[in-house]
């Protein structure tokens, strides 16, 4: 297999999982409105929550498959693209408003997912054998100490800015634990599907702590009275560029590229221009 096959390979991955991922916010958040709604009826609500669970606890799945293929950033540079699905979803089931203005955003937040994949492309990433492990867990770990103190500090702000906070950290979390499952993936002759080595082992196990973490900063926002379309655009931001940055740390030599930042500032444009409607105005809400 050539490396660009596998590149493809682990992007089509990434496709079909932000999808189903971004399907599972949208459905746990259904299940969370229909539990609180008066009369309604707790079994089937509850069956709807759980079927949002199921499908966001495939993630890890998604993520091993892909790393087998190529470097963690060419599955994460695709997440993105399932904001599309979420925002369809939140409409027609949540009820949540699109406007003109959030719509603008999301292809800006879809516009930088599909520059990064193909800034990664036309330079590709080292192999994650290559990562210094333990940078890796350091970023990890301050990374997670930081997500739920962030939560516990936000509680008292605007509900955007919560939105912004839980989707940012929330993202950070689960990104990381894509790029840990990368390292411990990584071999000298190439990914695995399951680590080869004890200390391989005992990252990849580690790392489910953070699709955990991901999991409970999601749930944590719904309770906030969090938008769920608005939260996973910064989960989106966070998801994407952490992973990125992640690898230029701790690789030796590895870069982020123009292409890249080029796409990592579309989505933070994206992101910010979904953001201001929920500040100008509180009949958009």
């Amino acid at each position: 297999m050539t490396t660009y096959t596998g590149i493809m390979i682990a992007m089509a991955v990434g496709f079909v999982g932000t999808s189903v991922i971004h399907l599972s916010k949208g459905i746990m958040k259904h299940g969370v409105s229909l539990l609180r709604g008066a009369g309604a009826k707790r079994s089937s609500s509850s069956a709807i929550y759980a079927v949002g669970v199921a499908m966001n606890f495939t993630n890890p799945l998604w993520v091993v498959i892909a790393n087998r293929f190529a470097p963690t950033v060419y599955y994460t540079s695709m997440y993105g693209l399932g904001l599309v699905s979420l925002l369809i979803f939140s409409r027609l089931a949540l009820n949540e408003r699109t406007t003109q203005r959030r719509l603008v955003g999301a292809l800006l937040v879809v516009a930088g997912t599909l520059v990064v994949g193909a800034g990664r492309i036309v330079a590709p990433v080292a192999g994650m054998h290559l990562a210094n492990r333990n940078t890796v867990l350091i970023i990890a770990g301050a990374w997670a100490i930081a997500a739920p103190l962030v939560a516990i500090v936000s509680k008292r702000t605007a509900v955007s800015v919560q939105e912004l906070l839980f989707g940012v950290f929330g993202g950070g979390l689960a990104a990381l634990e894509a790029v840990m499952k990368g390292v411990a993936q990584a071999g000298a002759e190439g990914s695995t599907f399951l680590p080869q080595t004890p200390i391989n082992w005992w990252i990849f196990i580690v790392s489910f702590l953070g699709a955990a973490g991901a999991f409970g900063m999601i749930q944590w926002s719904y309770f906030r009275h969090c938008r769920v379309s608005m939260m996973a655009t910064a989960y989106n931001v966070a998801y994407v560029t952490v992973p990125l940055v992640v690898v230029a740390i701790a690789i030796p030599g590895e870069t982020i590229g123009l292409i890249p930042l080029a796409g990592l500032g579309l989505l933070a444009v994206g992101a910010v221009v979904m953001q201001i409607p929920a500040r100008l105005s509180r009949r958009e809400s």
